[in-house]
């Protein structure tokens, strides 16, 4: 009988410890992407959540202040971008105008940055997007720095 019961703690514990170590990793899975997350895209692209889709920022190229800048934008089902600019952070360089050079949900976009006499510049592009169905508006925020 003990032997019965000692394999029967084990095997217990044992799938206790599966059961929390997955849930935890399912935790850290759905809340990668949150609706209100900072993202970085000086090196790399990143992700965001809007209306339950996924809205996806990034540089073509690294970003350089006073030189032509290529971003695409990837917006999930159901929502379009309204409005995008960008400004600066550690100066005050106003709103620098992102253009759209084709429609649909893989955008492509172009914009310049100034510079002034700061070594290291911070950015914020702002994304205004529009759920389609609802006409509800929502602004994400991507930051990136350029440096001279």
């Amino acid at each position: 009988m003990k032997k019965n019961l000692t394999k029967t703690h084990v095997l217990f514990i044992f799938t206790v410890l599966c059961v929390t170590v997955f849930g935890l990793y399912q935790k850290s899975v759905t809340n990668s992407l949150k609706e209100n997350d900072a993202c970085d895209i000086t090196e790399n692209s990143c992700e965001t959540l809007v209306f339950k889709n996924i809205l996806r920022v990034n540089f073509e190229q690294k970003p350089v202040a006073e030189e032509e800048l290529f971003l695409t934008f990837h917006v999930g089902a159901g929502l379009s971008i309204n409005n995008v600019w960008i400004e600066g952070v550690n100066m005050y360089m106003g709103k620098t105008p992102v253009l759209f050079e084709n429609e649909g949900n893989s955008e492509l976009a172009v914009t310049f940055l100034g510079s002034c006499n700061l070594q290291e510049m911070q950015w914020i592009l702002n994304v205004e997007v529009k759920n389609d169905a609802t006409e509800e508006m929502a602004l994400r925020q991507f930051t990136f720095q350029t440096y001279l």
